[in-house]
């Protein structure tokens, strides 16, 4: 089957920019930055990190699920060990954060790998430095989800084929995800029509008809279910489990210009990971503190998963898929994509 590219002709700079949308777990919130400084450091600090220069960080972020080993790294002062004071920006979408990083207003973010590959292959200067967070390791434990309305009489993914179909942003891990079900169930993406959708408002376009699925996240994926929408199949888990849906990143010229604080942030960040995935209790109730999510929905929430290695065979395997579908032309090497000192 020849799969036939939906997006074509676009203007490099400010196609890419615009596709940086995260395709990320959670709910819309306000669109203000946020600073936050992190709690002070345990009173048994080693020789080595009284040694370290205080530095000030500015992170880009969404107010998300996802960002939430970010804030909980903050709390429990595993930046603090490492003399950095986290001010995470809040900002509107991932063209925002992608921008303000290349521009050096902001040393790091949070964004999704397809757009960092996307980004990379439109010759932006990016580089994953630490993981984000990842796909459930099994679809019973997923946290999104391809959903339809239980009145639309659609059973099976094969039946998506010329339908219209919401993700949160063309080009973007939604819609990867997608093309990778559709064509695993013998469907072409080309037959069906993407649309991009704030998250928060899929539940109310498919209910109504403006759309006959979408590629849905928590807590949206449990709101649709309950008004009686169907899952057809797991989304990032439907892709590949522990599929990697974000990671942290910054510019090529920050790491080589400060090597020393990208490493300092990226082994706190790197605890921050390890502790949220081992507290879940302590991620549902830090997440109300950073979002618009209710504690009540918060503390029943499916959330992803959080893992200090960078998975680069899961970056492996999106980027032959973006190839295969025409998003890019030509193979990135993994060295290009995640810095050397990632953990791995």
């Amino acid at each position: 089957m020849t799969i036939k590219a939906k997006f074509t002709g676009r203007t490099i700079a400010a196609s890419l920019v615009a596709a940086m949308g995260l395709t990320l777990a959670a709910c819309g919130s306000s669109s203000s930055s946020a600073s936050t400084t992190t709690s002070s450091a345990s009173s048994s600090s080693s020789s080595t990190t009284k040694a370290l220069t205080p530095e000030t960080v500015n992170v880009g972020v969404l107010p998300i699920a996802d960002v939430a080993p970010l804030y909980l790294g903050m709390k429990e002062g595993f930046f603090a060990k490492q003399k950095l004071t986290i001010v995470p920006h809040a900002l509107q979408g991932g063209a925002a954060v992608a921008s303000a990083v290349v521009g050096g207003t902001l040393q790091f973010g949070f964004g999704a790998t397809a757009n960092l590959i996307l980004a990379k292959a439109h010759n932006l200067p990016l580089e994953f430095v630490a993981s984000g967070d990842s796909a459930a390791a099994t679809s019973s434990a997923a946290w999104s989800a391809i959903q339809v309305s239980g009145k639309s009489g659609i059973t099976s993914i094969s039946q998506l084929a010329g339908k219209t179909i919401a993700a949160n942003a063309t080009q973007g891990e939604n819609e990867l995800a997608l093309d990778s079900i559709l064509l695993k169930n013998g469907v072409n993406p080309s037959s069906v029509h993407v649309v991009a959708m704030p998250f928060p408002n899929m539940p109310s376009a498919l209910s109504g008809g403006q759309v006959q699925a979408v590629t849905e996240v928590e807590p949206f994926v449990s709101a649709i279910a309950a008004s009686g929408g169907k899952t057809l199949s797991p989304l990032f888990e439907g892709m590949q489990p522990s599929l990697l849906v974000a990671g942290y990143f910054t510019t090529s010229s920050e790491i080589a210009s400060h090597p020393g604080l990208v490493k300092r942030f990226v082994t706190a960040m790197n605890e921050s990971l390890t502790y949220a995935q081992q507290n879940p209790t302590a991620v549902q109730a830090i997440i109300p503190t950073y979002t618009k999510i209710p504690a009540k929905v918060a503390s029943k929430l499916r959330l992803p998963v959080w893992n200090a290695t960078l998975d680069t065979s899961s970056i492996q395997t999106q980027e032959s898929l973006m190839k295969k579908l025409g998003w890019i032309t030509s193979d990135i090497p993994v060295s290009q994509l995640v810095w050397s000192g990632a953990n791995q």
